[in-house]
């Protein structure tokens, strides 16, 4: 068993001294002592396990320190603080991320590059972000600031394209807050496009550095084929993608179904998420930016029918506006799936509230040596369920008054528009 001298102070592996065979059971245990805790009559399904349980995380953010000679260092945080952990060759990393972070922290030290204080909010390299491509071994790397000006970056940007050719793009991003949060709004591009490409699910998907991207490539395209069979979709079905990044998704889903929309906050994600269509000439699926919950208040006001409904928020879970507005879409079935299994619980109290429930949780373990998990849960209309409303026809000789349109009607009346368009 891998043994790791860091383990207990980063918190980025804690169930690392545990058996993977035994982290199974675990995860399974915990996600089902939250449903009894609930009440709810279903089962955890023993998870998916990954066929490897090291090297696999494609993010990484570390933060830098110096040491008592002033030398510097870097590293994952230690839990809930900015005390940062030498943890230099992290076996959850594969090696070339590795080696590219014990490089910039060569180069920060030799360049004598000023780090941040969060104490005093002076200094100016706050992190380094970096997201890796598996299947294509593309590399991006950003440079987290405190300020626009950073009068080593040429510099640095050099060094590292000459020792590593698999970097594509490297950014900068200004964040002069004092956050927590990593990423802010203003980003630089040092160097290539400013995004990287990988393969997943035989899709070309390309992301940027604030897009959500699965940590794990190989359990994604698990976590992904699993949904699919789940879902059984026809031909005939409408599908609505919420939450979707840049489209990972919907876009594995849309062979199977006869049109898909996808909608997400983050508009460089969208961006992304047409790209990845195109680039995969995948043409029954669109995407909006647009608040997710907001999105189905307007479907609802609309009378807008979908036949599947799926939903992958972050942590924090979706909203009751959400799930009171997907129940009264009424869809033939609404696939949930999440990486936290306490907020996954508790919205399932609501959507049995709301009248959609299911009898099984399946998991798959996306987070190896960690006590996180990924469910997937299909749920359907309950017996009982209120009658959805129908749509009333204006009486003849009556005229609708004229009115601005809401985001969503006007994205609705692009797709219509860009329909009429492909049959001429």
């Amino acid at each position: 068993m891998f043994k790791c001298p860091v383990s207990k102070q980063c918190g980025g592996c804690e169930l690392l001294h545990v058996q993977y065979e035994k982290q199974a059971k675990l995860k399974q245990e915990q996600v089902q002592d939250l449903l009894d805790q609930a009440r709810l009559k279903m089962t955890a399904m023993p998870p998916i396990m990954a066929e490897t349980s090291m090297y696999y995380r494609n993010k990484v953010i570390y933060g830098f320190a110096k040491d008592k000679n002033k030398k510097v260092y870097s590293g994952l945080y230690a839990p809930k603080s900015h005390r940062v952990i030498r943890t230099s060759g992290c076996a959850m990393q594969p090696k070339l991320v590795n080696d590219i972070l014990d490089e910039i922290t060569k180069l920060v030290d030799s360049m004598k590059i000023e780090l941040y204080s969060p104490k005093t909010g002076t200094g100016l390299l706050r992190h380094v972000l970096i997201r890796y491509a598996q299947e294509t071994d593309q590399v991006m790397v950003v440079f987290v600031t405190s300020r626009k000006e950073f009068p080593s970056r040429k510099n640095m940007v050099r060094a590292l394209r000459e020792k590593f050719p698999q970097i594509k793009t490297i950014l900068q991003n200004v964040n002069p807050r004092d956050t927590s949060i990593v990423l802010q709004n203003e980003t630089l591009i040092l160097y290539g496009t400013g995004t990287i490409t990988d393969i997943l699910c035989g899709l070309q998907i390309t992301f940027g550095p604030s897009s959500f991207y699965q940590i794990n490539h190989d359990q994604c395209q698990e976590l992904y084929t699993k949904a699919r069979s789940m879902l059984q979709l026809k031909k005939t079905d409408t599908v609505l993608d919420t939450y979707c990044g840049v489209g990972t998704i919907g876009l594995v889903m849309a062979e199977d179904a006869k049109e898909v929309t996808g909608v997400e906050l983050n508009k460089d994600a969208v961006e992304n998420a047409r790209l990845n269509a195109h680039s995969n000439e995948i043409e029954n699926i669109r995407f909006l930016a647009m608040d997710s919950t907001r999105y189905m208040q307007e479907a609802v006001r609309n009378h807008t029918h979908y036949d599947v409904i799926i939903l992958d928020p972050p942590r924090a879970g979706t909203t009751r506006d959400f799930i009171q507005a997907a129940s009264r879409l009424n869809p033939e079935k609404i696939l949930y799936i999440s990486c936290d299994p306490k907020t996954l619980v508790r919205d399932l109290v609501f959507f049995r509230q709301n009248g959609y429930t299911s009898k099984t949780v399946e998991l798959v373990d996306m987070f190896p040596n960690t006590s996180h998990v990924e469910s997937i849960c299909l749920l359907t209309s309950a017996k009982g369920k209120p009658k959805t409303f129908k749509k009333k026809s204006p009486s003849k000789g009556v005229q609708k008054p004229k009115k601005d349109l809401n985001p969503y009607e006007k994205a609705l009346l692009e797709l219509k528009q860009s329909k009429k368009n492909k049959k001429k």
